[in-house]
């Protein structure tokens, strides 16, 4: 009985160094959610002003004239003797565990989505390195890797993704430019969700224009002139210098890197908060399997107690 005591004893004292860790970690997830959150729904204002300006300005020019609308390039020659649509995705995960099923989640309904698009050639931006190795072992291609900026979110962290993103899509190796993230609802609600972030009219909207994105072939500064003659705009109701078509050309990747922004500081929030609840949970089970060992040590020293006071009785009896 001494040495099951003994092993109690060390059981508890183990649980508590890790109940200590469990709570401190869940302490500076919390910290770190907090400066995502505010991060996040600031950025939401300003993300969402961009996409309304962008929409008050295509409707001043023709969508199908411009790449970063509608997929459709001006230049339509040497077509690719493969039609099918090239998809590139962007994965946002983290680069550490210990945070739930938040990985979890979002490689489900990563996975769930290129599984989807059976005729379309994948490829894949990854952020954190949870979301590279599962891609990897899937079998599909990474072009590029990055590290998850949750640990300290910046734009600066966040622009490479987007300038790639858009100079795939430029370029034309992608027609179709994917984000897949978790999206962040309160401290116990987050969703992966898919969002398409290039052409931006949605792909579901695409369908009076034909797709002809593989003819690459960029949008030039230099030939602006000739496009302000051909979509003439209404100056009456907003007046744009030096044409919608320069402001367009100047903005659109803007948008991009904004929306790929806003799209991680939303993964970065959901994943402080997913190892906020994790932390606080493994801290909630530590403290219930201390209150039994507890219990049980208790139990087992009152139990020897009972014994030695047994025999110390017998003892006396049989010498009287």
């Amino acid at each position: 009985m001494a040495v099951s005591t003994r092993l109690i004893k060390r059981r508890i004292k183990s649980i508590g160094n890790t109940r200590k860790i469990t709570k401190a970690m869940e302490l500076v997830a919390a910290s770190k959610m907090r400066k995502a959150v505010q991060l996040t729904l600031s950025s939401r204002a300003y993300a969402s002003t961009v996409r309304k300006l962008v929409e008050e300005i295509r409707g001043l020019v023709d969508p199908a004239l411009h790449a970063m609308l509608t997929g459709i390039r001006r230049n339509q020659r040497n077509p690719r003797a493969d039609t099918r649509i090239r998809t590139l995705v962007i994965v946002a995960a983290s680069d550490r565990g210990l945070c739930g099923g938040f990985n979890a989640q979002l490689l489900k309904k990563t996975m769930e989505f290129i599984r989807g698009r059976t005729n379309d050639d994948i490829r894949v931006i990854t952020v954190g390195r949870r979301a590279e190795g599962a891609v990897r072992r899937a079998g599909f291609d990474v072009i590029a890797s990055f590290e998850a900026i949750s640990n300290a979110p910046s734009y600066a962290g966040a622009r490479p993704v987007g300038e790639l993103a858009v100079q795939e899509f430029i370029a034309g190796r992608a027609d179709r430019v994917f984000a897949v993230y978790t999206d962040f609802r309160s401290a116990l609600t987050y969703v992966p969700v898919t969002e398409q972030l290039l052409p931006v009219i949605p792909e579901e909207s695409l369908g009076r224009f034909p797709l002809r994105a593989q003819y690459a072939a960029p949008v030039e500064d230099e030939a602006l002139s000739d496009q302000d003659e051909e979509e003439p705009f209404d100056s009456s109701s907003i007046l744009l210098e030096p044409s919608p078509w320069f402001v367009l050309n100047h903005l659109l990747p803007r948008l991009v890197e904004m929306r790929v922004y806003q799209a991680l500081l939303e993964s970065a929030a959901s994943e402080h908060s997913a190892r906020m609840l994790a932390m606080r949970s493994a801290t909630d089970n530590a403290s219930g399997m201390l209150d039994d060992l507890t219990f049980t040590f208790n139990q087992s020293r009152q139990a020897g107690i009972t014994r030695e006071i047994s025999e110390i009785s017998a003892g006396k009896a049989a010498l009287e």
